[in-house]
């Protein structure tokens, strides 16, 4: 399990200091290289970023550590990303408002489909930017917690 916090006094790309009070995201991926990305984009915003290279992993991990957004690769070891929204989806402790990206280079018309009801759908390899405008708009639409 990896998690990595922004540095304090972290700007995010609009300037704003996140953290003290930065969200956490979950990636997970079997691809090193895209995590390591994907993990410098979101943490040089601003946000805590956990990593997971399988989906048993990011099952656990997301369980344990109830990050508010779950950036999910659809092909993985162990459990595919179906596997991880299904087992997360099934849970009563999880948080069934927790958008999920999938990001994949698989292209089927259900994964945007299924994005639209989860959250969204990018083809990978994604721009950054597209990246960080995905979640802070999912995020801002997610429910408050109490």
């Amino acid at each position: 399990m990896t998690a990595t916090k922004p540095s304090h006094g972290a700007l995010s790309r609009t300037g704003e200091d996140h953290s003290s009070t930065a969200k956490t995201v979950m990636v997970a991926d079997d691809s090193r290289t895209v995590l390591r990305l994907i993990e410098r984009t979101l943490r040089d915003a601003g946000y805590n970023v956990l990593l997971a290279d399988d989906g048993r992993k990011a099952v656990d991990m997301a369980l344990q550590m109830k990050p508010e957004l779950i950036v999910l690769d659809i092909n993985m070891p162990e459990l595919d990303g179906y596997g991880v929204c299904h087992e997360l989806l099934a849970n009563p402790t999880w948080d069934g408002s927790t958008p999920v990206i999938f990001l994949t280079s698989a292209d089927a018309p259900h994964l945007e489909t299924l994005g639209n009801q989860l959250g969204a759908f990018l083809s990978k390899p994604t721009e950054p930017e597209l990246l960080l405008q995905t979640v802070g708009a999912l995020l801002a639409r997610r429910p408050r917690s109490v």
